[in-house]
């Protein structure tokens, strides 16, 4: 059979030259078409041997391909996982369309590379590093000419191939879907390794397109203190442009913010987006957190007795970002990099995170805090005084940024004198619980005379509009309860998203952690009648 003269390949086919070479390393290794297909598998003893050195692959893998075994929902088809020699360690799906020879072949224990089989899925896909489809007669071995299977490679956090994961089935058999289920089932097994390797002092989680951050298929990177390289996902080499089987590098060489500007973001909290730009130029929105020691317990090898092997959709999810938070952080950094704009307003009401936005703001500039700050409620009252009062603050905190509370309740005097500080001395930043009018009116500050002076504005939106509420939820119970296994009920999100929150994110985590101190430490999960009363009357 001449591999060129092969059926039609789909989309993650190899290309007939391709074909060719593995063919010509086939009949290097000494086999011929014709070849009985081997039923020899591994001892027990060294499988055993074999799936205890994966233990973590097959640990974080499981649950995954038992989504996409659903997802597929091929009949006559089985999911197979193998190591990185293409021994199989897992196989899942029916094989009531194999005689026995070949489920012998297709079960725990036997080794499906190149050398053993000729060319096949598994085996190309390990050699070449990449997505391979091989149907019917495009295999070597005659024997296995049934068969269309499709393999892509899982990558180690590290570098290198942790495994394959293919699937295999009847070569009559339609699998044009399963190519990139496949390929995005592995982004994810790939991303869970990174996230529970245990190691690293800093995690950057990042995407050029906002959407996908926080999915599988964002970029995620490990650095220890130093700023080094300790791990990578295929999406982060792609965006990073890092090369080579094992990527090795460094922060300053990925990025151009600075490091300790990026540890002190980290530091703050992981909650807010920002922007962050790649040392080729790219333009990504990133969260960043410094990661905690684990437990003592918990640094045992995944999958031993007591290990997390806790499925996808009962993990806590990293938080979903609202488009109008991305925006804001967005917005201030074109505002920081605008020397000629006027003072920065944050809009939203109480604890919609103006000053946790400020600090955030601060920290991911070298800039120290606290930020000298006044209160233009205690202003508005005394005009005079408080007049008098503004003028010795602007005067004792020259060149400095300067942060305002309330700023929509002075009157029009002290709306002058501080912009014109935010025009030469000062970088000011004023936050307003009420929005602006559009015109100008009596007394207080409006939309027509901050634009006049070049003012920039970020509003901070209402929780009970967030588009991310359930992902917040998650995320203040999980920081509430660190390293315990709770599970929030949808039922209890949908009765926790009734209620208005005046209050806003401040109230939501403050809610959240009483809710959780008043749990038995033997409950595993959050019920709606654990929300208290006052609160479902008031959503009522």
């Amino acid at each position: 059979m001449d591999p060129a003269r092969s059926p039609s390949p789909s989309p993650a086919a190899l290309a007939p030259i391709d074909l060719h070479a593995s063919w010509a390393r086939s009949r290097e290794f000494g086999l011929r078409p014709d070849d009985a297909l081997s039923d020899a598998l591994v001892s027990a003893a060294d499988l055993r041997d074999r799936l205890e050195a994966n233990a973590r692959l097959l640990t974080f893998s499981r649950p995954v391909i038992e989504n996409l075994f659903r997802q597929i929902d091929c009949p006559s088809s089985t999911l197979l996982l193998t190591d990185c020699d293409g021994l199989i360690l897992s196989a899942m799906g029916d094989t009531g369309f194999l005689d026995r020879s070949t489920r012998v072949a297709l079960c725990p224990g036997a080794e499906w590379s190149e050398a053993a089989m000729g060319t096949n899925a598994i085996g190309t896909a390990l050699t070449t590093r990449r997505a391979v489809t091989i149907e019917g007669d495009q295999h070597y071995l005659a024997r296995n000419r049934f068969l269309t299977c499709i393999a892509t490679p899982i990558f180690s956090p590290t570098g290198g191939v942790a495994g394959i994961l293919d699937i295999s089935t009847d070569a009559r058999a339609n699998l044009s879907h399963a190519d990139a289920l496949l390929r995005t089932t592995a982004e994810c097994i790939e991303h869970r390794l990174i996230e529970n390797l245990g190691e690293g002092f800093l995690s950057l989680h990042f995407h050029a397109r906002p959407d996908l951050l926080g999915s599988p298929l964002e970029g995620l990177v490990l650095f220890d203190e130093a700023g080094r390289l300790l791990a990578s996902n295929r999406a982060a080499r792609t965006l990073l442009q890092l090369h080579g089987e094992f990527p090795q590098g460094s922060y300053p060489e990925c990025f151009t913010t600075q490091w300790q500007h990026l540890v002190a973001w980290a530091a703050f909290g992981p909650l807010t987006p920002f922007p962050l730009r790649t040392l080729h130029g790219r333009t990504c929105i990133a969260r960043a957190e410094l990661l905690l020691p684990r437990p003592a317990h918990s640094s045992r090898q995944a999958g031993e007795e007591g290990a997390p092997t806790t499925p996808c959709t009962d993990a806590p999810p990293a938080p979903g970002i609202d488009p109008r938070v991305v925006q804001a952080g967005t917005r201030i950094d074109s505002w920081h990099h605008d020397h000629e704009a006027g003072p920065l307003l944050l809009y939203g009401e109480t604890g919609t995170g103006k000053r946790h936005l400020l600090h955030q703001y601060c920290r991911g500039h070298g800039i120290g805090l606290p930020v000298p700050e006044l209160d233009g409620r205690s202003l508005a009252t005394h005009e005079q005084a408080g007049l008098d009062e503004l003028e010795d603050f602007l005067r004792q905190t020259e060149n400095s940024l300067l942060y305002l509370t309330d700023v929509d309740l002075l009157p029009a005097p002290a709306l002058r004198r501080l912009f014109d500080a935010a025009g030469g001395t000062h970088r000011i930043i004023a936050a307003s619980r009420r929005p602006l009018p559009d015109e100008a009116h009596a007394s207080g500050l409006d939309q027509a005379t901050l634009a006049r002076h070049r003012g920039h504005v970020v509003t901070l939106p209402a929780l009970r509009e967030r588009a991310d509420f359930a992902s917040l939820v998650h995320h203040f119970v999980h920081e509430a309860s660190p390293g315990r296994p709770l599970r929030v009920l949808p039922e209890t999100i949908d009765r926790l998203q009734r209620y208005s929150w005046p209050g806003n994110i401040s109230e939501l985590a403050s809610r959240l952690r009483l809710m959780l101190a008043l749990l038995g430490d033997e409950r595993t999960e959050l019920r709606p009648d654990d929300i208290p009363d006052e609160l479902l009357e008031a959503a009522g």
